[in-house]
């Protein structure tokens, strides 16, 4: 016992010997940490933010893949952030958009969140393929929420998303989404929103959805890492027996549907542009109709997009509003608030996660005439046409 004491005391007097060295460092690292926080959220704060609500046109017969060209567009935002200067001391970032799903009260209303110099992109965008879409300005609704939830009165479910996998492993998308049963003479698509349309629309007074994709534009730098992992995973199934110079190379038919499969999905999704994301939910409700069967409608809703042999999205743990063991209550209402302020302000501080431009349009679309919910919010007529003189880039 007393050796171990006296070992322990040595170990800390050499610690606090060489503090010189250490605690510098550590001052350092903490000042550089701090410092960038501050002057992000200052840049943040400075942003002249707006929200956009699109009412799609009620006969959109077309698949996602429209949606495709849509995030195309808004990818020309990259690079925002062109000098050390800008990052280290002005704060700026690569600007960034939420693309929303929000139920509210049984109505259901599609925003897209950005820039106010932005909306005219963003316009251009959906109008170009959506022409009778109608686009307006509003008030963001999460003002409309108290802050203070949970309460007496409000309770509060939900998390933000990862991926169970590496990013460069694709999430299933709109492609395979086709009624297998009518193949191969009619492959009508099956539009995975539906389900959340349904439960959005029987929303009862007093709950809410929100569904928030946040997505800021990547550099093709990315697409280096899928052909790494493509590599990496040729060299464990090449065969012992088959000599490294034929080997070098496995042929396609020498793998199973399932491997081919993946590797297959590793190179279609590093063949479109990416964007770093992240995914966060939230459902509320008066505490006398809280209903947590919502919960697992929305998981199921992000369950569809689940392939076995790439990637799913999964609650993140640090982020779901629930807790155990020691001071459960009071660690949950602290991760309730706090989901709800990243809700609110939409802060994309963390590293997120790569979806390319066909994952988004999987995620992030307006119904197909196959959704059948009464509170989807197709406009019924035309009222106007889109403005004139818009930028189409």
């Amino acid at each position: 016992m007393n050796f171990t004491f006296e070992v322990l005391k040595t170990i800390i007097r050499f610690i606090f010997d060489i503090g010189w060295i250490w605690l510098p460092i550590v001052l350092a690292v903490a000042f550089f940490e701090t410092w960038m926080y501050y002057i992000k959220r200052v840049y943040w704060q400075g942003i002249d933010w707006r929200i956009l609500e699109i009412r799609p046109p009620r006969d959109i017969e077309r698949t996602p893949k429209i949606m495709e060209q849509v995030f195309a567009g808004f990818w020309g935002i990259f690079g925002t952030v062109t000098t050390k200067y800008q990052k280290y001391f002005e704060g700026r970032t690569q600007d960034y958009f939420s693309l929303e799903i929000v139920g509210i009260n049984g109505e259901i209303h599609f925003f897209i969140r950005g820039a106010a110099k932005f909306r005219n992109l963003i316009e251009a965008q959906i109008y170009s393929q959506y022409p009778q879409a109608e686009i307006k300005e509003t008030d963001d609704y999460v003002q409309n929420v108290p802050t203070d939830i949970p309460n007496k009165n409000w309770d509060i479910w939900g998390a933000r998303l990862r991926l169970s996998k590496s990013d460069v492993y694709p999430i299933r998308t709109y492609m395979q989404h086709v009624d297998i049963v009518m193949r191969p003479t009619s492959p009508p698509f099956i539009d995975p929103l539906a389900g959340l349309m349904e439960v959005m629309s029987k929303l009862k007074q007093g709950e809410q959805i929100w569904i928030q994709i946040l997505i800021r534009p990547l550099a093709d730098d990315w697409v280096k890492r899928s052909e790494k992992e493509v590599k990496s995973l040729m060299d464990k199934i090449r065969p012992a027996a088959v000599p490294t110079e034929v080997g070098a190379a496995v042929p396609f038919q020498m793998l199973s549907p399932g491997q081919r499969e993946t590797i297959n999905a590793i190179e279609l999704k590093a063949a479109k542009k990416g964007y770093e994301a992240k995914i966060q939910f939230g459902y509320f409700g008066r505490r006398e109709i809280f209903a947590m069967p919502n919960v697992g409608a929305i998981m199921g809703l992000f369950n569809q997009f689940a392939s076995l042999n790439a990637n799913n999205l999964r609650p993140d743990k640090v982020t779901t509003t629930k807790a155990n063991y020691l001071f459960a209550k009071q660690r949950k209402i602290f991760k309730q608030r706090r989901l709800l302020r990243l809700l609110k302000t939409r802060s994309f501080w963390e590293k997120g996660y790569i979806f390319n431009i066909e994952e988004l349009a999987s995620l992030f679309h307006f119904p197909t005439t196959s959704v059948k919910a009464p509170m989807t919010p197709w406009l019924e007529t035309k009222k106007a046409e889109p403005p004139l003189g818009l930028p189409t880039g």
